[in-house]
Protein backbone atom coordinates (compact mmCIF):
# COMPACT_ATOMS: atom_id res chain seq x y z
CA UNK A 1 0.00 0.00 0.00
CA UNK A 2 2.77 2.51 0.62
CA UNK A 3 4.40 1.37 -2.38
CA UNK A 4 1.46 2.62 -4.58
CA UNK A 5 0.72 5.78 -2.51
CA UNK A 6 4.18 6.48 -3.36
CA UNK A 7 4.11 5.78 -7.02
CA UNK A 8 0.95 7.63 -7.32
CA UNK A 9 2.43 10.90 -5.80
CA UNK A 10 5.12 10.51 -8.13
CA UNK A 11 2.58 10.19 -10.73
CA UNK A 12 1.08 13.28 -9.75
CA UNK A 13 4.51 15.38 -9.82
CA UNK A 14 4.99 14.21 -13.45
CA UNK A 15 2.31 14.80 -14.62
CA UNK A 16 2.41 18.47 -13.07
CA UNK A 17 5.84 18.87 -14.76
CA UNK A 18 4.48 17.67 -17.81
CA UNK A 19 2.68 20.75 -19.12
CA UNK A 20 6.02 22.74 -18.24
CA UNK A 21 7.74 20.29 -20.46
CA UNK A 22 5.42 20.62 -23.58
CA UNK A 23 5.67 24.24 -23.62
CA UNK A 24 9.74 24.16 -23.68
CA UNK A 25 9.39 21.73 -26.54
CA UNK A 26 6.96 24.19 -28.16
CA UNK A 27 9.59 26.97 -27.56
CA UNK A 28 12.28 24.99 -29.14
CA UNK A 29 10.05 24.03 -31.94
CA UNK A 30 8.93 28.13 -32.64
CA UNK A 31 12.28 28.92 -31.88
CA UNK A 32 13.89 26.27 -34.55
CA UNK A 33 11.20 27.50 -37.46
CA UNK A 34 12.39 31.04 -36.94
CA UNK A 35 16.17 30.13 -37.05
CA UNK A 36 14.97 28.29 -40.23
CA UNK A 37 13.12 31.16 -41.66
CA UNK A 38 16.01 34.00 -41.45
CA UNK A 39 19.05 31.23 -42.42
CA UNK A 40 17.40 28.67 -44.76
CA UNK A 41 17.89 30.62 -47.97
CA UNK A 42 22.19 30.60 -46.78
CA UNK A 43 21.83 27.02 -46.11
CA UNK A 44 20.05 25.47 -48.72
CA UNK A 45 19.91 28.13 -51.16
CA UNK A 46 18.08 27.98 -54.76
CA UNK A 47 20.18 26.23 -57.60
CA UNK A 48 21.49 29.21 -59.92
CA UNK A 49 19.68 29.45 -63.47
CA UNK A 50 21.22 27.49 -66.43
CA UNK A 51 21.87 30.94 -68.03
CA UNK A 52 21.91 33.54 -65.83
CA UNK A 53 21.00 37.29 -66.95
CA UNK A 54 23.80 39.00 -67.96
CA UNK A 55 24.05 42.22 -65.48
CA UNK A 56 26.11 44.62 -68.30
CA UNK A 57 23.45 44.84 -70.31
CA UNK A 58 21.74 48.25 -70.65
CA UNK A 59 18.15 47.68 -70.40
CA UNK A 60 15.70 50.74 -71.37
CA UNK A 61 12.10 51.84 -69.77
CA UNK A 62 10.46 49.87 -73.07
CA UNK A 63 11.58 46.45 -71.47
CA UNK A 64 13.73 45.62 -74.20
CA UNK A 65 17.51 45.05 -74.50
CA UNK A 66 19.44 48.19 -75.84
CA UNK A 67 22.34 46.28 -76.98
CA UNK A 68 22.33 43.28 -78.96
CA UNK A 69 24.91 40.74 -78.48
CA UNK A 70 27.50 39.73 -80.71
CA UNK A 71 26.00 36.86 -81.47
CA UNK A 72 22.73 37.94 -82.05
CA UNK A 73 24.57 40.99 -84.25
CA UNK A 74 26.84 39.32 -86.09
CA UNK A 75 29.84 41.93 -84.80
CA UNK A 76 31.52 43.07 -81.59
CA UNK A 77 28.81 44.96 -79.42
CA UNK A 78 28.79 49.23 -79.78
CA UNK A 79 29.75 50.88 -77.25
CA UNK A 80 26.13 52.90 -75.85
CA UNK A 81 25.64 56.49 -75.87
CA UNK A 82 22.49 58.14 -73.21
CA UNK A 83 20.29 60.21 -75.15
CA UNK A 84 20.49 63.42 -73.79
CA UNK A 85 17.56 63.74 -71.16
CA UNK A 86 15.82 67.12 -69.56
CA UNK A 87 18.80 67.54 -67.10
CA UNK A 88 21.44 67.81 -69.66
CA UNK A 89 23.21 71.64 -70.32
CA UNK A 90 20.19 74.04 -72.11
CA UNK A 91 21.95 77.76 -71.21
CA UNK A 92 25.40 79.59 -71.40
CA UNK A 93 25.27 79.76 -67.25
CA UNK A 94 24.67 75.24 -66.80
CA UNK A 95 27.46 75.15 -69.22
CA UNK A 96 30.19 77.71 -67.69
CA UNK A 97 29.32 76.01 -64.00
CA UNK A 98 29.54 72.42 -65.87
CA UNK A 99 32.56 73.20 -67.53
CA UNK A 100 34.87 75.18 -64.40
CA UNK A 101 33.83 72.28 -62.31
CA UNK A 102 35.97 70.29 -64.41
CA UNK A 103 38.89 72.37 -64.63
CA UNK A 104 42.12 71.65 -62.17
CA UNK A 105 43.90 74.86 -62.01
CA UNK A 106 46.99 73.84 -60.60
CA UNK A 107 48.97 77.08 -60.01
CA UNK A 108 50.45 80.49 -61.75
CA UNK A 109 53.26 81.01 -63.31
CA UNK A 110 55.32 83.89 -65.00
CA UNK A 111 56.43 83.66 -68.58
CA UNK A 112 58.12 86.72 -70.92
CA UNK A 113 56.07 88.98 -68.61
CA UNK A 114 52.51 87.41 -69.00
CA UNK A 115 51.01 85.09 -66.21
CA UNK A 116 49.76 81.60 -67.23
CA UNK A 117 47.44 79.42 -65.41
CA UNK A 118 48.42 75.25 -65.13
CA UNK A 119 45.26 74.08 -66.03
CA UNK A 120 44.74 70.43 -66.79
CA UNK A 121 48.40 69.79 -67.40
CA UNK A 122 48.65 72.67 -69.34
CA UNK A 123 49.67 76.67 -69.62
CA UNK A 124 47.39 78.86 -70.47
CA UNK A 125 47.14 82.61 -70.86
CA UNK A 126 44.91 85.13 -71.05
CA UNK A 127 42.33 84.72 -74.44
CA UNK A 128 43.20 81.21 -74.61
CA UNK A 129 40.56 78.96 -74.98
CA UNK A 130 40.39 75.96 -72.98
CA UNK A 131 38.82 72.55 -74.32
CA UNK A 132 36.86 70.36 -71.55
CA UNK A 133 34.99 67.74 -72.89
CA UNK A 134 31.39 66.94 -71.67
CA UNK A 135 30.77 63.70 -73.10
CA UNK A 136 32.12 61.54 -75.80
CA UNK A 137 30.67 64.16 -78.65
CA UNK A 138 30.76 67.52 -76.95
CA UNK A 139 33.35 69.55 -76.24
CA UNK A 140 33.28 73.39 -74.82
CA UNK A 141 35.48 75.76 -74.95
CA UNK A 142 36.21 78.14 -71.71
CA UNK A 143 37.99 81.54 -72.53
CA UNK A 144 40.59 82.97 -69.89
CA UNK A 145 39.00 86.27 -69.92
CA UNK A 146 41.51 87.74 -67.13
CA UNK A 147 44.00 86.60 -64.99
CA UNK A 148 44.71 88.40 -61.94
CA UNK A 149 47.18 88.01 -59.10
CA UNK A 150 44.28 86.43 -56.84
CA UNK A 151 41.61 85.53 -59.37
CA UNK A 152 41.00 84.04 -62.57
CA UNK A 153 38.20 85.32 -64.76
CA UNK A 154 36.57 82.64 -67.13
CA UNK A 155 34.02 83.20 -69.57
CA UNK A 156 31.54 81.23 -72.19
CA UNK A 157 29.78 83.40 -74.87
CA UNK A 158 28.33 86.55 -72.92
CA UNK A 159 28.67 84.77 -69.30
CA UNK A 160 31.63 85.34 -66.90
CA UNK A 161 32.65 83.71 -63.73
CA UNK A 162 35.51 84.91 -61.42
CA UNK A 163 37.10 82.25 -59.17
CA UNK A 164 39.64 83.19 -56.48
CA UNK A 165 43.34 81.48 -57.04
CA UNK A 166 44.62 79.52 -53.95
CA UNK A 167 47.93 80.68 -52.26
CA UNK A 168 47.94 84.35 -53.91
Amino acid sequence: MKNSRSTFIALLVLASLLPALQAAADRFDRTKAHLDALLNHRLKPEALPAKPANPFLFTGGSGGTAILTPVERGGPVAPVIPEPTANSLSDDDQILAFCVSKLRIGGQVQRGGRAHLLINSATYKEADLIPVRANAETVYYVKIVRIAPGEVVFGYNDVVVTLPLKGT
